[in-house]
């Protein structure tokens, strides 16, 4: 639906312009309402400098204009920014539901003071690129007073030297729905998520690496969790069980993607069955662990403990240890009739270059 809105407001606006064009007529000749579509298709920061100071009316329509409720600031300089600000985004801050800062100087200039981002009143969503180890808990103390932000998308430009510094943050955002973060870490070392209070986040996105022994705790954290994705969970073996909260029923959790690195079978069942009992949709990546290719212990869990799954997909890279069965012997566990009734098929793939019994074996429609 939105494709053809979009499709048909082009459409009104290229009649418009053919009309225009037939008769002539100059820049400041077009109604304010077709200036106002144009503005849709640029940048906000093209509209300030092929606008702004043109004449009285051009500045007021640039200041006015919807498209000014979202400010996507990525590669601007900190010079052109600073006069930007001042005539565009301080004269709006009211209104910004939008704002991206991808420039680090920038983002200095926004949270410089307490009052300046705390005038943001509307703010929505915002997405920080680049973020500084430095400046990321002033950050956070400022966000947390704005009440209206639901979505935070955040990337830093430097490695992190543990996740305490990004997860003690983000759950004092009491009104975060929708979460997005990317680091990279010096050294994987365990969390344990103890000290931490319920967060509201409804959508969890982590590019990063995360040990798997600390999944079960992040998880009793989230009690509103729909969405889960992580791109790394990594074998880790320090855990002492005394750490361990007690779990929770994630009733609103449908989808979970995650990628297993040299995670132990029994470990990631254990997850499986105290949490994804309502999952729809599961998208997993494993490296190595042959267990994982038990296809009649797959059923068990999917009839079991995930009786709502529509989706199942898997990749697994690795190879079979088992002298007394084939790699092919493995796979053809998932050619009975359970998995032919539910439309989930797979395939595989040799590799012959590393060893006679390693391949990839991944899911070929995942879904029905």
């Amino acid at each position: 639906m939105a494709q053809i809105s979009n499709s048909n407001k082009k459409q009104k606006l290229e009649n418009q312009m053919t009309t225009i064009n037939s008769n002539k007529y100059y820049l400041e000749d077009l109604a304010n309402e077709i200036l106002y579509e144009i503005f849709k298709y640029l940048d906000v920061y093209d509209i300030y400098k092929g606008f702004y100071n043109l004449n009285n009316r051009f500045q007021n329509l640039a200041i006015n204009s919807n498209v000014l409720t979202k400010i996507n600031i990525s590669t601007i300089s900190k010079r052109n920014f600073e006069d930007y600000y001042h005539n565009i985004v301080i004269p709006n801050q009211s209104q910004i539901n939008f704002l991206r800062l991808s420039n680090p100087c920038v983002a200095d200039i926004i949270f410089a003071e307490p009052h300046l981002i705390l005038n943001f009143t509307r703010l929505q969503t915002i997405i920080l690129d680049n973020v500084q180890n430095k400046n990321f808990h002033k950050f956070f103390d400022y966000l947390i007073c704005l009440t209206t932000l639901h979505a935070i998308t955040i990337s830093f430009a430097g490695d992190i030297s543990s996740l305490d510094i990004i997860f003690s943050q983000i759950f004092r955002l009491s009104t975060l729905k929708y979460c997005k973060i990317e680091y990279k870490l010096l050294l994987l070392s365990f969390t344990n998520f103890t000290n931490y209070d319920s967060s509201s986040i409804e959508y969890l996105i982590i590019n990063g690496h995360l040990p798997f022994n600390a999944l079960h705790n992040l998880l009793c954290c989230l009690p509103k969790l729909q969405h889960l994705s992580i791109s790394c969970l990594d074998k880790f073996d320090y855990y002492q069980e005394s750490n361990k909260l007690s779990s929770i029923q994630l009733k609103y959790l449908k989808h979970v993607s995650l990628k297993l690195n040299y995670v132990d079978f029994d470990e990631f069942e254990k997850i499986i069955k105290e949490f994804f009992y309502h999952i729809q949709i599961l998208h997993l990546t494993i490296v190595y662990g042959e267990t994982y290719l038990d296809g009649k212990r797959w059923q068990q869990l999917i009839l079991f403990h995930m009786s709502y799954l529509r989706i199942f997909y898997i990749n697994h890279q690795g190879y079979v240890n088992n002298n007394n069965l084939k790699y092919h012997d493995i796979i053809n566990q998932f050619n009975s009739s359970f998995w032919k009734e539910n439309k989930w098929f797979f395939t595989h793939q040799h590799q012959w270059k590393y060893r006679l019994d390693t391949g990839i074996f991944y899911s070929n429609v995942p879904y029905r």
